[in-house]
């Protein structure tokens, strides 16, 4: 009963117990459809939600965690880590109430001045500009870092995480056909905490939803309270 009241008080779950009625059971059924896996029980809620969130259960067999990934995202949304995206998207998908119960701020630097006219003038893309200029100003060192959208951005970062960089955990899902594979790729091989769709598959929605589930979990002290992941 203490379980339940914390969690009905959290906003990291569903508001109203109608809403969190449908969650339970659209967990209980991607739990039922998705069969045994290998993942451990704080990487399983993070894929479950990707899936859930797209209803492609194909993110079973492509999501792909670093040894303590999850563990270093925790830590980093507990400290109020800021969290860098490569779309609005991101921001926009990301809950506000979620997002204060840590105190973690997302930004987004693509629409930005600077970024916008450092792109103009080199004739690269806006997301190496970003991460450009968020090296220099100090944003990636300690942030998680969502990228849904941009393989240049991906790029870029595994690139900078090699010159020394260190951001707490990178997502690296971005979705498309241009250096998509190689970004994951790249980033797979640096030294920094990742979690990633491989192949071609990926988008703002599952980092969206990967990064509420590390929230639901920070919230949760580390473990999923729910029912499916305590295994009935």
């Amino acid at each position: 009963m203490d379980d339940l009241i914390a969690r009905q008080r959290n906003p990291a779950h569903q508001m109203t117990p109608k809403g969190r009625a449908i969650e339970e059971e659209s967990f209980r059924l991607v739990d039922l459809e998705a069969g045994p896996h290998g993942f451990s029980q704080l990487e399983w809620p993070i894929v479950r939600r990707m899936i859930h969130a797209t209803a492609d259960f194909e993110f079973k067999n492509l999501t792909r965690f670093s040894p303590g990934a999850v563990e270093a995202g925790l830590r980093a949304i507990q400290a109020g880590a800021r969290i860098l995206v490569d779309a609005r998207m991101i921001a926009c998908g990301l809950n506000p109430e979620r997002l204060a119960l840590f105190g973690n701020e997302v930004v987004e630097l693509l629409s930005h001045p600077e970024v916008v006219a450092r792109a103009k003038a080199s004739g690269g893309t806006r997301a190496e500009a970003a991460v450009a200029y968020a090296a220099e100003v100090g944003l990636l060192e300690g942030s998680l870092v969502g990228v849904g959208n941009a393989p240049t951005f991906l790029l870029a970062l595994a690139e900078r995480v090699r010159q020394g960089a260190r951001p707490a955990l990178v997502l690296g899902m971005p979705v498309g056909f241009v250096n998509v594979e190689e970004a994951k790729r790249a980033l797979m091989e640096a030294p920094v905490p990742w979690i990633v769709t491989e192949g071609r598959k990926g988008g703002s929605t599952l980092v969206v939803a990967a990064l509420h589930a590390l929230i639901r979990l920070a919230a949760d002290g580390g473990v999923d309270t729910s029912r499916e992941a305590r295994g009935g």
